[in-house]
C-alpha cells in the first residue's frame, strides 16, 4: 500500500511514513500504522522500547495536528449515547433517550427498538405521568417536548417553551400537574405548570451548583447538585411548589453521582452513590481517599439529615455507581448499585437495621455479581427485570438477575472507531488502573471520579505541594490546548496519556506499562476488541485518539443564533481591550499564528463548534496565590465557563461576577487579585455586565 503522508520526526533525523492498515488487535477497525524509516543511526528499539513507542505516538500526534482544520474542530460523534429509560405508562413497553441522535425511542421488554421520534437537542431528561404522557428535555434546548400514547404508539404533542432557559439536564413529573426541571446553565430548579407552561417558582435563585438530576416523591422534590456536593430535599406545597425555606441539604466533601428516594411515614429515605466523603489526598503522588461509596440517609421533617448506612462499594468492585436503587420491604432496606466505571453490580441489604454505638447501621449483607460498566439509569418491569441505559457500550442492558444481556442500539451512522471507544473506556472505567487496592487511603477509581463527565468535580483540593489548593481542570478540548494543565508540565497528549497511566496506578504494585485482553475484561468485546491483547502502546494511543475528539459540546447560549446583541458586542470589545492579551483568540493555544482577528470573532463564537480556545501557552502571575508554578499558572481556556465552577486555580471565586469584581488594571498591567488597588482601578458595573454577556457565549 502506498504511503499517504510523510512528516518529520521530532529530532529531525527520522521520517515517518503514515500508512493505512488493519490490525487484528482492533478487530477489523482501520488504524493508522506508523512505519519509521531511519535517515541516520538506526533506532535502538531493543534498548529503549518504551521510549521508541512514545516517539511513535508523538509522530502520530503531530500528524493529526497537522491535518486538523482548527476552525472546524468540533466534538467527535459520541455514538447513539442512550442516557435515560422509563416505563411507558399503560403499556408493556419502555421509552428511552438517545442523546447522540436527539431522538426518543420506544422499546419492547427485551430492549428491541419499536419506534423512533425526534426529541429536543441532546435529550437527557425523561419523565412520565400516570395518564400516559411522556416529557423530554434536552441539554441544548429550552423547551419541554410532550408525547402521548395513541393506539399503542407514541405520538408527539405540543412543545412547551421555557422563557430564559438554555439547557435542561433533568425533569420530574409532579402529581399536582407540574413539572420540575433542573437546568445546569443557571443552576436552577424550576417548577412549571403543565396547563400553560408558566414557571411557578425557581426562576430567581440557584438551587445549588451543577444540578444534575431531580426526582419526586409524593410530598418532596429531591435535587442532586454535583458541583456543590449536596442533595437538596424540599417539601412541596399543595400546588407542587417546593418550599426552599424548609429544605434539608445533605452535604459531602465530593460529588454525589446518583440518588434514589422513598418516603417512609413522615421521613424521606435517601440512597446515594458518590465519591468518598473525605478530602482528596495527593501527598504520596497518587490519589487517596477517592473510593466510591453508597449511603443511606434519613431526612425527617425540618432535618437535619441522619446518616444510617455507609458502604465502600469500590472495595466490592462497584466503582463510580451512577445507578442506585432503594428498595423497602417491611423492615428490610436494600440498595442496588451498578458501577459505571467497573463491571460489577453490588446489592446491599440491611435486615431490621438498628444503629450501632457509632450511630450507623452495621455492615449489610452483600451480594456481588459480574455486570458491564457504563450504566446510568434503569427502568423496572412488572416481572422485576431491569432495563438499563448504557452510553459507554451504546446499548440497552437487560438484567434478569443473572448475566446481563447487552442489546446494541441500532444505528445508521458510521460506527465509531474501536480505538476511540477503547480510549473512552480507559477514561471512564478502571481499565487504566485495574489493579488498584482499597485499603486506607488507597483507592479504586476512574478518571471520572475527579472529572465528572470529563469536566470538573467542583472540588478545591490539596495537591500535596506546599500550601497549594487547586481546582480540577476539564479534560474536554485538550487536543488544541497544549501544554496541558495549570503547571503546563505535559507538553502534549502523548505525555498526558503516558503520565495518567503512571499516576492512576502508582500505588497498585503493578507496572503501568501493561497489556489487556478480553479474557481480563470480557465486556471489551462489546466495543469491537478482538482476541489479541491490547499492548501498552495501543492503550495509550487509544486514550489519545479519544481525547483528540473529546471536545466541548455546542454552547446552548449560541444555538440558533448567528449574531451578537449590542450588549454582547460591547462585552467583546471590553474583552478585546482588557482580557485578550492573555486569553488570546487562538485556535491552537501553542500556535501564535492561529490568533483570530477581532473581525472574525463573531462568526466563530456564534458557530456550533465555537473553535476559539481563549488561552495562550504562557505563564502569568495575576495575583491568584499561591502560584502553582514559579512563573505563575498557565493561562487557562475560557470555553464553556458555566460548567467549570468554582473559578481561578485556587477556586476562590464562586461565580463569574466574583471573578470580574476582583479584576484590577494599572499602567498597562492586569491582575485578577490586587489588594492595594481599589475599585476605581477595576471594571465598572456596565463593563462587568457586558463582559458577562460575552463570556456566556464562549
Amino acid at each position: 500500500m502506498a504511503p499517504v503522508t510523510a512528516a518529520a520526526g521530532s529530532a529531525g533525523t527520522l521520517h515517518s511514513l503514515i500508512v493505512l492498515g488493519r490490525s487484528r488487535r482492533w478487530a477489523s477497525a482501520a488504524l493508522l500504522a506508523i512505519v519509521v524509516v531511519s535517515c541516520g543511526p538506526e533506532p535502538r528499539e531493543a534498548e529503549d522500547p518504551r521510549g521508541s513507542a512514545l516517539e511513535r505516538l508523538r509522530v502520530f500526534e503531530t500528524s493529526r495536528r497537522n491535518e486538523a482544520d482548527l476552525r472546524k474542530l468540533h466534538a467527535a460523534d459520541a455514538g447513539p449515547d442512550p442516557v435515560a429509560v422509563a416505563r411507558l405508562p399503560g403499556t408493556s413497553h419502555l421509552v428511552g433517550l438517545l442523546r447522540g441522535r436527539s431522538v426518543i425511542v420506544v422499546l419492547d421488554a427485551d430492549g428491541g427498538e419499536l419506534q423512533r421520534l425526534a426529541a429536543p437537542a441532546s435529550p437527557s431528561g425523561l419523565a412520565t405521568s400516570p395518564a400516559g404522557d411522556v416529557f423530554v428535555t434536552g441539554e441544548q434546548a429550552s423547551e419541554v417536548a410532550r408525547y402521548t400514547v395513541r393506539a399503542g404508539r407514541l405520538e408527539p404533542a405540543a412543545r412547551m417553551p421555557l422563557a430564559g432557559v438554555r439547557s435542561i439536564r433533568s425533569i420530574a413529573y409532579g402529581p399536582e400537574s407540574v413539572l420540575h426541571v433542573v437546568e445546569d446553565h443557571d443552576h436552577r430548579l424550576l417548577t412549571v405548570a403543565l396547563g400553560n407552561g408558566a414557571i411557578l417558582a425557581g426562576a430567581d435563585e440557584p438551587i445549588g451548583v451543577g444540578p444534575r438530576s431531580v426526582l419526586r416523591t409524593p410530598r418532596h422534590v429531591v435535587v442532586d447538585c454535583v458541583l456543590s456536593h449536596e442533595v437538596v430535599v424540599a417539601p412541596v406545597d399543595e400546588r407542587g411548589v417546593p418550599r426552599p425555606a424548609d429544605a434539608v441539604r445533605v452535604v459531602h466533601d465530593g460529588p454525589i453521582w446518583a440518588v434514589d428516594a422513598v418516603e417512609r411515614g413522615d421521613d424521606v429515605l435517601l440512597a446515594l452513590g458518590g465519591v468518598e466523603d473525605h478530602p482528596l489526598d495527593r501527598r504520596q503522588g497518587s490519589f487517596g481517599y477517592i473510593d466510591s461509596f453508597a449511603w443511606v440517609y434519613r431526612v425527617p421533617p425540618g432535618g437535619p439529615a441522619e446518616r444510617l448506612g455507609v458502604v465502600n462499594v469500590s472495595a466490592l468492585g462497584a466503582v463510580t455507581p451512577k445507578v442506585v436503587a432503594l428498595r423497602l420491604a417491611g423492615d428490610v432496606v436494600g440498595v442496588q448499585t451498578v458501577g459505571y466505571g467497573s463491571a460489577v453490580a453490588a446489592d446491599l441489604e440491611w435486615t431490621a437495621p438498628r444503629p450501632t454505638r457509632k450511630g450507623v447501621w452495621p455492615r449489610p449483607d452483600v451480594t456481588t455479581r459480574p455486570f458491564v460498566p457504563g450504566c446510568v439509569e434503569e427502568a423496572v418491569l412488572d416481572d422485576r427485570r431491569r432495563v438499563l441505559a448504557n452510553p459507554l457500550l451504546d446499548a440497552w442492558i437487560v438484567d434478569d438477575g443473572g448475566a446481563p444481556r447487552v442489546v446494541p442500539v441500532p444505528d445508521g451512522e458510521p460506527p465509531r472507531s474501536v480505538e476511540s471507544r477503547v480510549g473512552e473506556a480507559l477514561l471512564f472505567t478502571t481499565l487504566m488502573a485495574p489493579w488498584n487496592r482499597t485499603k486506607g487511603s488507597l483507592s479504586r477509581f476512574t478518571c471520572e471520579t475527579c472529572h465528572l463527565d470529563g469536566v470538573v468535580d467542583g472540588r478545591i483540593h490539596d495537591p500535596g505541594r506546599g500550601n497549594l489548593h487547586v481546582t480540577t481542570k476539564p479534560l474536554l478540548g485538550l487536543f488544541n490546548n497544549r501544554p496541558h494543565f495549570s503547571r503546563a508540565l505535559d507538553p502534549d497528549l502523548t505525555s498526558v496519556a503516558h503520565n495518567e497511566f503512571r499516576v492512576a496506578g502508582l500505588r497498585s504494585r503493578h507496572d503501568p506499562w501493561f497489556s489487556i485482553d478480553v479474557a481480563e475484561a470480557p465486556w471489551l468485546a462489546q466495543l469491537g476488541v478482538g482476541g489479541e491483547p491490547l499492548g501498552p502502546e495501543e492503550l495509550r494511543r487509544a486514550l489519545m485518539v479519544f481525547l483528540m475528539g473529546f471536545g466541548p459540546r455546542p454552547n446552548p447560549s449560541v444555538l440558533g443564533r448567528s449574531s451578537w446583541t449590542a450588549e454582547e458586542r460591547r462585552g467583546a470589545e471590553v474583552f478585546h481591550d482588557r482580557c485578550e492579551p492573555c486569553h488570546q483568540a487562538r485556535l491552537a493555544t501553542d500556535v501564535a499564528a492561529s490568533r483570530v482577528p477581532f473581525a472574525e470573532w463573531e462568526s466563530l463564537v456564534m458557530s456550533p463548534d465555537g473553535p476559539i480556545v481563549w488561552a495562550c501557552d504562557a505563564y502569568a502571575q495575576t495575583g491568584i496565590e499561591p502560584y502553582v508554578h514559579e512563573q505563575g499558572a498557565r493561562v487557562t481556556s475560557l470555553r464553556r465557563l458555566y460548567r467549570k465552577r468554582p473559578y481561578f486555580t485556587n477556586g476562590s471565586a464562586r461565580d463569574l461576577d466574583a471573578v470580574l469584581v476582583r479584576a484590577r488594571f494599572e499602567g498597562g498591567g492586569f491582575w485578577h487579585e490586587r489588594s492595594d488597588l481599589g475599585p476605581d482601578a477595576g471594571l465598572d458595573a456596565s463593563e462587568r455586565h457586558a463582559l458577562l454577556a460575552f463570556l456566556d457565549l464562549l
